[in-house]
């Protein structure tokens, strides 16, 4: 199944810069995965049907949101990729990465730019979801 947000080559390294992460742990074919990506997009189609109308500074929140989305799915699975420990010549370090706060954070990104999405390209979804409240004196019978 062909990417239906992220179709420009080379779109697996815009995971993998945002991850942190080389593309020897990480190589292009795991992100391919459809329970990866093709899930990451239709949740994010799921939230923004509308999604193939977007163009310019929305369509550039979309991907992002894809790409974060896309992130935040691929969290549970770096802890067994990396290494836990990594030596050198003349040092050694432990590498220590809260892949569980990583993720929340992901989920927090992938939202504002939901979010960025609505404001440029659906203004009046904002307007109708608002719940407008008016102040009203008592009355007296």
């Amino acid at each position: 199944m062909s990417n239906k947000i992220l179709t420009t080559d080379g779109w697996e390294k815009r995971i993998q810069d945002k991850l942190g992460v080389d593309p020897v742990y990480l190589p292009n074919e795991a992100i391919n995965q459809p329970d990866i990506i093709t899930v990451a997009e239709a949740n994010i189609i799921a939230q923004l049907p509308d999604y193939s109308i977007l163009e310019d500074n929305a369509r550039v929140y979309l991907e992002a949101a894809v790409v974060s989305e896309c992130s935040r799915l691929i969290c549970p699975s770096l802890p067994a990729r990396l290494p836990a420990k990594e030596n050198g010549p003349h040092e050694s370090h432990e590498l220590s990465v809260d892949w569980t706060k990583k993720q929340k954070d992901f989920e927090v990104e992938r939202d504002e730019y939901i979010g960025k999405v609505i404001e440029l390209a659906f203004p009046e979804k904002l307007t109708s979801s608002l719940i407008h409240f008016t102040i009203t004196k008592p009355r007296r019978w």
